[in-house]
């Protein structure tokens, strides 16, 4: 008699902000420890390992990690080319104070690079600091997704999550609550439009440094139900990451553990499955 497993979705995000982050993010596809990881298609160093990735295709899903904030547009969002803080893109799009022509421009561009990069279109989209659910820019996104992929092959993520679950987990409440918010907002639209998505999501944190990513793994493990989207930030920590983004340390505690024995045995112990989301 086969014991039923719950199906789990890891997904690294950040590919290719940089090489090294890259580098662990492979590292951890090759032993089977994630199920997709979402691209950071605007860094110059997307290409650098893209063979090593797409040998991995057909048993993850890739996807397009929409990147609005701080680092270098494709398209002529700025005079300078440089995207704006995630404070003023906030705080643009709540007052609708934003452009829908730039913001389309960007998108396009953006799917643009990743189908010339990879051959493919992205399996799913997300957004770097969770950028896609925000006020216009989620309608934006919508409108060309549905627009480009007329076979419904594509998903999206939401950061929605039920409220009780949010505090059985004890884990960031507040910053995890308005996220959830904002993606149970963003799952209804996507509901509305027929666009495949997540059923629950975890992996919101502090990034602190003093972390026990193996006690917060099981807190973001508690009551998830089959199609869980579970968030991860891995990755090999240099002097380059540390110029870039403020998430340093901890990817380096997020690899060691997602790259352990123990690991495994939760799974096990769980009875859960790694599954790819939607993967045929």
């Amino acid at each position: 008699m086969s014991i039923e497993q719950t199906k789990l979705s890891i997904c690294a995000d950040d590919y290719g902000i940089t090489d090294k982050v890259s580098e662990a993010i492979i590292s951890l596809i090759s032993i089977d420890r994630i199920s997709e990881t979402s691209c950071m298609i605007t860094r110059p160093n997307i290409k650098n390992d893209i063979n090593s990735l797409l040998i991995h295709k057909n048993k993850i899903n890739i996807g397009l990690h929409l990147t609005l904030t701080d680092f270098n547009s494709l398209s002529s969002f700025n005079k300078d080319k440089k995207l704006p803080s995630y404070k003023n893109l906030f705080f643009s799009t709540l007052k609708r104070k934003i452009s829908k022509n730039l913001i389309n421009d960007e998108i396009n561009s953006q799917l643009d690079k990743f189908e010339n990069i990879f051959g493919f279109s992205p399996n799913f989209i997300d957004g770097h600091h969770h950028v896609h659910q925000l006020p216009v820019i989620n309608n934006c996104l919508i409108n060309i997704i549905k627009d480009r992929y007329k076979d419904n092959s594509y998903w999206v993520r939401n950061s929605a999550e039920n409220f009780l679950k949010l505090i059985k987990r004890k884990t960031n409440f507040l910053k995890a609550f308005a996220l959830s918010s904002y993606g149970n907002k963003f799952k209804k639209i996507l509901e509305n439009n027929n666009i495949k998505t997540n059923d629950g999501f975890s992996g919101i944190y502090n990034f602190s440094d003093q972390t026990n990513y193996e006690e917060l793994f099981l807190s973001f493990l508690n009551n998830i139900n089959n199609n869980h989207l579970l968030m991860v930030h891995p990755g090999y920590s240099d002097d380059k990451l540390k110029n870039l983004d403020s998430v340093t340390h901890t990817r380096n505690l997020e690899y060691n553990f997602l790259s352990s024995d123990i690991f495994l045995k939760i799974l096990h112990d769980k009875k859960i499955k790694l599954n790819p989301l939607f993967k045929i």
